[in-house]
């Protein structure tokens, strides 16, 4: 069996969906590391290239991911579906990273058939205006 490993998990998503199938065993590995008191896992996804054509297909897919930084840049067509997984990944880390840091919980105050939110940091004044409103 022929393995293509792999730590970036955007990488290994778009080459699955592609048709690079993930090696059936031990799909992914997880090595600990425990340095200076601070564990760190380090996971690998496995690739299945055994098939006729695939390492050499595996390779041009990775070589366009990895070059994709300008549209100048791009390796295949424009239009090829790895650009455009590529991007939906990443826009899906940033709205990931904006929930993750960015965003503050709202309280909702609710009275018959009117809603309103008030901000955590929202100042007494502004508080006592957003419940006026009900």
């Amino acid at each position: 069996m022929d393995n293509l490993p792999t730590c970036d998990i955007k990488l290994a998503a778009i080459l699955v969906a592609l048709g690079i199938p993930i090696r059936e065993v031990d799909p992914v590995t997880c090595v600990v590391d425990q340095e200076r008191g601070r564990r760190n896992e380090v996971y690998t996804f496995w690739l299945d290239v055994s098939g006729f054509g695939l390492r050499d297909k595996a390779k041009q897919l990775i070589e366009a991911y990895k070059a994709a930084r300008e549209w100048a840049d791009f390796k295949l067509d424009k239009e090829h579906p790895l650009y455009w997984m590529k991007g939906a990944l990443e826009n899906r880390e940033v709205l990931l990273n904006w929930i993750r840091k960015d965003v503050r919980p709202m309280q909702i105050l609710t009275a018959g058939n009117k809603t309103v939110l008030i901000g955590e940091h929202a100042s007494a004044g502004l508080r006592a205006k957003m419940k006026a409103m009900l």
